[in-house]
């Protein structure tokens, strides 16, 4: 309905009305509270699931990496559901679950001392996407946004 000029997006369109390009990439993590180990699947099912709008998709990469041959998400009590970025960590630094971010929500946290993240030898990454109408080319203002975007995240990304 042409209100939008641009987006990101973690999922390559196949609509031919939308061009796309790499943005960037950003490393999904497992974040528990700062007290506990993961060292098996019945861990997180003790600890519990925190959800959020992206939270079954991320988890399901990420955990089938982690635990190959798992049960799924239906098998983990599910112990919150969190509708905005800044909070999803609140539950899981107190102690009621665990969840799945990228890296820039968990850096973007208040109390790091609180929670900590469950490395693997194969991280899950997730691909940014942008993407456009393809009948035009961005405005210049649209590309300057891009640019100071990604000059933002990749700042983020090195702290």
């Amino acid at each position: 309905q042409n209100q939008y000029e641009l987006g990101l997006v973690t999922l390559r369109p196949d609509d031919p009305r939308l061009k796309y390009e790499h943005f960037m990439e950003e490393e999904l993590e497992l974040i528990i509270p700062a007290d506990r180990r993961i060292e098996s699947w019945d861990d997180l099912v003790q600890l519990g699931f925190i959800d959020h709008p992206d939270g079954r998709a991320m988890a399901t990469r990420l955990l089938g990496r982690y635990f190959p041959g798992n049960p799924g998400l239906s098998s983990l009590p599910f112990n919150g559901f969190v509708n905005q970025i800044g909070l999803i960590l609140e539950p899981v630094a107190r102690g009621l679950g665990f969840t799945v971010l990228p890296q820039h929500a968990r850096k973007a946290f208040a109390h790091a001392e609180l929670i900590q993240v469950v490395k693997h030898s194969t991280p899950v990454v997730d691909r940014l996407l942008l993407i456009h109408r393809a009948e035009w080319a961005l405005s210049a203002r649209a590309q300057r946004v891009v640019t100071l975007v990604r000059q933002a995240c990749l700042q983020e990304q090195n702290r």
